[in-house]
């Protein structure tokens, strides 16, 4: 009985890993989470945050070992094969994945670092407008610029800024 019970929970096992795989073959299905650039769109964001939800909800973030490199090219490899199964579920590119999340931390910091740096510019250009001397407002245009260049560091889009300053709170929230 034991035996005819693991039967037919293994078939219907490969069954349903098949059928997964021939179902993606027939339909085409294009994967929303695929390597594409350096900067992230708000899409590509968005989409990422919905299944950061699903990953979490799942517990698939506890899975994954500390010392694990989300950004090592045998990431899928060294991933828990329940958490592979979730990636081949929905269509996500693991490595991807993982790196709009880096990316997404990354720029929380550095809009983080921004808001300080305008806080720094706004009161060296208050400072500038006070002094006569045109090597003090030399000097304070340097600081100034020094201070935009700090911004830029992380090599962070436009769009990418907009998109995290818009909703920050609610980024912070779901990836802390």
């Amino acid at each position: 009985m034991k035996r005819y019970i693991i039967l037919v929970l293994s078939i219907l096992f490969i069954l349903k890993i098949t059928t997964t795989r021939i179902l993606d073959l027939h339909l085409h299905r294009v994967c929303p989470l695929t390597p594409t650039s350096e900067s992230i769109s708000s899409n590509e964001a968005e989409i990422f945050l919905a299944k950061w939800q699903k990953y979490q909800a799942r517990g698939y973030a506890k899975k994954i070992p500390e010392d694990f490199s989300y950004d090592d090219v045998s990431t899928v490899q060294r991933l828990p094969w329940l958490v592979k199964q979730w990636f081949e579920q929905e269509c996500i590119n693991p490595q991807r994945f993982y790196y709009v999340e880096q990316r997404l931390r990354t720029i929380l910091k550095a809009l983080q670092l921004k808001k300080h740096n305008d806080h720094v510019i706004m009161i060296l250009s208050e400072q500038m407008a006070t002094k006569t001397d045109e090597q003090d407002k030399q000097w304070y245009k340097q600081m100034i610029e020094d201070q935009r260049k700090m911004s830029k560091i992380e090599s962070i889009t436009d769009e990418e800024f907009a998109f995290i300053a818009k909703q920050e709170n609610r980024v912070r929230q779901l990836l802390e």
